[in-house]
This record gives C-alpha cells, sequence and structure tokens, in this order.
C-alpha cells in the first residue's frame, strides 16, 4: 500500500488484521521475535516452517509424512484435529563450511 501512495491509518490496518485473524483468512506467526509475520490461510496448502535464527529468515517447505504422521497419531487417540503447525529453528548450514569439515 505504501509503494501505491494509499493514505491508511494504523488503527486501520490493526483492526482488518484481527478481523482477517477472526475469520481464519490470515494466521499469525511468532518466530521467535517480538514482531508478528502474517501469512494467507484461506486456500493455502499445509505447509511449516524452518526458522533461520542467525539470519530471522523463514523457509516454507511441505512433507507429505508429516500429515501421514497427524492422521495416524490422530485416529489412534480417538482425536479430531484441526490444525497443526510446525517450527523448526536453527541455523542455515554453510555448504562451503561442511566440505572444508569433511560433514
Amino acid at each position: 500500500m505504501k509503494n501505491k501512495n494509499y493514505r491508511v491509518s494504523r488503527a486501520t490496518l490493526y483492526n482488518t488484521i484481527e478481523l482477517l485473524l477472526n475469520c481464519n483468512l490470515v494466521v499469525r506467526h511468532q518466530f521467535g521475535k517480538n514482531i508478528a509475520q502474517f501469512e494467507r490461510a484461506y486456500q493455502c496448502g499445509q505447509h511449516d516452517h524452518l526458522i533461520d535464527l542467525e539470519k530471522g529468515t523463514v523457509i516454507e517447505f511441505c512433507d507429505p509424512r508429516i500429515s501421514e504422521i497427524i492422521k495416524t497419531a490422530c485416529e489412534l487417540n480417538n482425536f479430531s484435529p484441526l490444525y497443526h503447525s510446525l517450527y523448526i529453528y536453527g541455523n542455515l548450514r554453510n555448504q562451503a563450511n561442511e566440505k572444508q569439515n569433511g560433514l
């Protein structure tokens, strides 16, 4: 909105975000910082997140085995899942350093 010179108050943005969250159209992520990040939830495929604590980058990934594990665990425990979240925190490995160290 800033790039297109739209003038919108901060209060309007916060109220709109709250409305989108309440309607389950947006999901809020708190990746270990004081700043929340928002992601579209509507018609968005299942995915999880790798969070690089050093650089602050977030990598989205999808592995169908995770869905199968969740399905099996829920069936075994007579549980109905609504949603899940998986955050894996760490650091991106430097491939050049790994080659030097024989990893």
